[in-house]
C-alpha cells in the first residue's frame, strides 16, 4: 500500500483470478515481505472526456481532526489516459486503457505531455458545457462530501 506510479494495482474479471494470484509466492501472510492490498469495484462505466478515462488529483489539508477542519484547494487537476476506455475483458491487462498514471501513460507512442491534464477549471468548464451548473454543482458538492466522509471515517484513528 501506499505505492505510486501504477505499481501494485491489478485487475481481475474475476473472483477466483485473486485467489490464484493469492497462491503466487510473493504473498503469503508469513511472509514479511507481504504487503496489504486495497480491493475495490471497478467502476466499469465510468464518466469519459473524449473517450477516455480520467482521474481527480485534489489537494485536501487538515488542519485539526478535533475539531474537524478541513480545506479543500481549487488548484487540484484531472489526468487523461492516453488511449480510448473499453470495457472489453480482452484489454483488462492493458494499463494504458484502465490507469491515468503519468509512469503508465508516457511509454505510450501517442503521449502528448500537453494533453493528458486539465487543471480543475478547465474540468469544471467542459462539464459545465456538456452536463449544465445544477449537475455540475451537484458533482462538486458530492466529491466534498466524500472528502468529509473519508477524513471522519479515520477521525478517531487520527486524533489517536
Amino acid at each position: 500500500v501506499g505505492r505510486a506510479q501504477g505499481k501494485g494495482i491489478f485487475l481481475f474479471d474475476r473472483l477466483s483470478a485473486i485467489s490464484q494470484w493469492k497462491a503466487d509466492t510473493r504473498w503469503k501472510p508469513d511472509n514479511p515481505q507481504a504487503e496489504p492490498y486495497v480491493v475495490q469495484k471497478y467502476v466499469a462505466n465510468p464518466l469519459l472526456i473524449g473517450g477516455k478515462k480520467f482521474d481527480l488529483r485534489l489537494y485536501v489539508l487538515v488542519t485539526s481532526y478535533s475539531p474537524m477542519n478541513v480545506h479543500l484547494y481549487r488548484s487540484g487537476f484531472a489526468r487523461f489516459s492516453q488511449h480510448r476506455y473499453t470495457n472489453d475483458a480482452a484489454t483488462m491487462g492493458n494499463q494504458m486503457v484502465h490507469l491515468t498514471n503519468v509512469a503508465i501513460q508516457k511509454t505510450s507512442a501517442s503521449y502528448n505531455p500537453d494533453g493528458g491534464k486539465w487543471d480543475m477549471h478547465r474540468l469544471k468548464q467542459y462539464l459545465l458545457s456538456k452536463e449544465g451548473p445544477d449537475r455540475v454543482n451537484k458533482l462538486l458538492k458530492g466529491i466534498s462530501n466524500l472528502v468529509i466522509a473519508s477524513l471522519q471515517a479515520v477521525q478517531k484513528a487520527m486524533i489517536n
